[in-house]
This record gives structure tokens, sequence and C-alpha cells, in this order.
């Protein structure tokens, strides 16, 4: 067994089956390098997953296995995004997602939007029901009461009932907090506009 699939089989014990299957499953050693690891992973989504939502895991594990002195190294073959122009054109771009609203596939579902942000973000659909819960579940019920919000006829006690009882002012806030993240945060931006249109 090779070094990274040890870590693989400890780490396996400590995240649930879905997060692992879908973030960890993927990888692959490609070799070693100076005690670095040289993990081969898809895209740049799961380098920054890996690194910025479960590095602390992965160096506590790196520890439990006999690895602690070992750094790991993603590395993808799909290239990095291009650095987005320092001004974002806040206007075009609410304009352009207000025409794909217009255009929208009607059969959308609160329940389709919350499996797909669910599976893009690494969670449970049902966590994004819960009340409260971890920062890693605040963002992606943020964006998915956003985007039922903007696909959907749903109205706002409807969203917040789906939600696992949430009044519909909590609601209300969470759409206005995503709207306003939209127009500073480049990478949120751009991923809402890839989760609608995998949507429609």
């Amino acid at each position: 067994m090779n070094d990274w699939a040890k870590v693989l089989q400890h780490t396996k014990r400590r995240v649930n089956p879905y997060n692992f299957a879908t973030w960890f499953r993927p990888t692959r050693l490609k070799g070693t390098d100076n005690r670095r690891l040289l993990i081969r992973v898809p895209t740049p989504l799961y380098k920054k997953r890996l690194t910025e939502t479960y590095g602390e895991l992965l160096r506590a594990v790196l520890q439990e296995v006999g690895l602690s002195g070992i750094q790991l190294e993603f590395l993808c073959s799909e290239p990095e995004s291009p650095a987005p122009p320092p001004i974002l054109d806040v206007t075009n771009a609410h304009k352009a997602f207000k025409d794909f609203i217009l255009h929208q596939n009607k059969h959308v579902t609160i329940e389709m939007i919350q499996k797909r942000v669910g599976w893009y973000f690494g969670v449970f659909p049902p966590d994004l029901k819960l009340r409260g819960g971890s920062k890693a579940i605040v963002l992606p019920r943020q964006v998915a009461m956003y985007l039922v919000k903007q696909l959907t006829s749903a109205s706002l006690p409807k969203i917040g009932r789906e939600f696992g009882g949430k009044h519909h002012t909590t609601v209300l806030s969470a759409i206005k907090k995503i709207e306003a993240r939209r127009r500073t945060d480049i990478d949120l931006d751009r991923t809402i506009g890839k989760l609608a249109d995998s949507l429609t």
C-alpha cells in the first residue's frame, strides 16, 4: 500500500461517505519528490477544496500514519482559470443573469437545487435544512436559497419551509447577502452562474 493509499484509508474513517466519494476517491498518487507526495486531482476545484477545506484534517492524518514531515502537493491536468479582471462589471453581470432567468427552464425544483448545490459544495442535501450549522453549511444553504428564489416561483415562506422551517425574513436576509457578495466575490459569482447553467 502506497503512502497516499494509507492517508486515504485513515481519512475515510473521519469524513462522511458522500464527501469522501466526491473529493478523495478520484485522487491518485502521481509520485514522490523531496519529501512531498504529488497527488493527481481532476480539476482546480479539487485542489482548492482539498487544500482549504480538508487541509488541517489531512495534516492530522499524515501525522497519524507517521508521515508528519511530508508535504502534499495537488496537481491537475486542467489549467487554472485565468485571473479575472480587477474590476467586475456588475451591471453587465446582473443583466446577463436576469436575461438567463427570463429564459430558464420552468421545471427546476427546490429539491433539484438542493441536490446540485449540496453536491457542488460537498454537503448532504438534508444538511441544508438543519437549523444553525457550521460555516461549511451556511454558505451552501444561502446559495441554494438564492438560486431557488431566482430559478423558481417559490415564495419566501415556502423557501423557508423547504430549508428546515426558516422564517421568511431569514430567507430574505440570506438572499440579500448572496446578492451583495456576488458584486465583490468574482469566484462566488462565477460559481453561482455555473450552478444555474447546470440546472437549466
